[in-house]
């Protein structure tokens, strides 16, 4: 073998990075969802993604002579890295071939960058941030489809990543809940009805008028949820309305909630139909025919996926969780969704596994976050 790992630092370079994983899982794997690459490009681009105001980035390719087998990326994120108070590099965009000799050369070619610029700890695998979507190495579940913007990764990559001294940090659960004859159960729906007539909490859409003014309360109330929470990074008005911007072409208004209390906002849900039921057959590409048959197969879309929710410290263990649940399931079944994502949750997360538990949902993949000294 004649291994190179090499900078990604021409467009050329970037589109061969993005097309690695064909050579990886080939065009026809039955549970790999390829992005779209119309949509990795601008996330990748320096002059189109605010994140890369506060952030370094690099990222590698391993060649075989010519051949491509394998990418990495790694980043310092400035935002989080002062929030949390640690010096943390984050690795991600992990792609290899089964051979030890790629994973190793990529691996340490990350260690090593992530040590150069003054960092203590590399943290992955992501897409820079946990903010960002396709977060932590899939280690459970792999006779699934994922979800949309959750990853799918080779069995074996585990084996790599724990070689190379990586060891887990958190698991990420992605629970799955199913609608029994279609509508919300009983429990949960007639609890909402009982709870909204003991209490004067609402629950409403968002305003499509007033978009971008529902999105800013949505932001206050998702620092003051998540806070606390490990792996949470804020994210100033630019970034959160940059990560918004899709929701508002793509998602219908029912899947975005608001919850008040006497008309004060507590808490928020934002969920999607799977639109990785009609991603799969276009195979990242919207050329020649993508948006046809993207058009063509959303109709036939039966799952969804939870992607926030929250409510604001004060207002935790009232219910109103339960009554953002039911609203999201009575719309989701209304326009023919039978299940749902939600995910991801942390493992310690007692408080909301038991909950999903209670309500008959059920962990279908667990991701891993890793991480290792350097």
């Amino acid at each position: 073998m004649s291994l190179s790992i090499d900078r990604v630092e021409t467009p050329r370079d970037l589109a061969q990075f993005l097309k690695v994983v064909y050579r990886i899982y080939g065009k026809d794997h039955p549970q790999y969802v390829f992005p779209l690459l119309a949509q990795m490009k601008p996330f990748l681009d320096p002059k189109k993604n605010p994140f890369f105001e506060k952030a370094e980035t690099q990222l590698w390719i391993a060649r075989d002579g010519a051949m491509p087998v394998g990418r990495i990326g790694a980043a310092i994120d400035t935002v989080s890295n002062e929030y949390h108070d640690e010096q943390v590099g984050m690795f991600g965009f992990y792609e290899a071939t089964d051979d030890p000799e790629v994973a190793e050369a990529l691996l340490e070619t990350a260690r090593a960058w992530i040590a150069d610029k003054g960092m203590t700890t590399m943290r992955g695998p992501g897409c820079f941030s946990t903010n960002h979507e396709y977060l932590g190495l899939h280690v459970q579940g792999f006779e699934r489809r994922p979800a949309l913007g959750m990853p799918y990764h080779h069995p074996y990559y585990l084996k790599q990543m724990e070689a190379f001294g990586l060891t887990k940090a958190k698991d990420l659960f992605d629970w799955e809940f199913t609608a029994p004859d279609n509508k919300a159960p009983a429990r949960i729906s007639d609890f909402a009805e009982r709870l909204q007539k003991r209490q004067n909490f609402t629950i409403r859409r968002f305003r499509m008028d007033k978009f971008w003014e529902d999105v800013e309360i949505v932001r206050d109330i998702y620092f003051e949820a998540w806070k606390d929470n490990w792996g949470f990074v804020p994210m100033d008005e630019e970034m959160f309305r940059h990560s918004a911007q899709d929701m508002k072409s793509m998602v219908n208004p029912g899947f975005l909630l608001i919850a008040e209390h006497d008309g004060k906002p507590i808490g928020f849900s934002m969920s999607t139909q799977d639109f990785n039921q009609a991603l799969y057959s276009l195979k990242g590409s919207l050329l020649p025919f993508g948006w046809l048959k993207f058009l063509i197969n959303k109709r036939k879309i039966d799952g969804a996926r939870t992607l926030l929710m929250g409510v604001i410290p004060e207002y935790r263990k009232t219910g109103v969780d339960v009554m953002l649940v039911s609203e999201t399931i009575k719309f989701g079944t209304s326009v023919g969704i039978a299940r749902s994502s939600c995910s991801w949750i942390l493992e310690d997360n007692v408080a909301m596994n038991r909950t999903l538990e209670k309500y008959g949902s059920k962990v279908v993949n667990v991701y891993r976050i890793l991480e290792k000294a350097v």
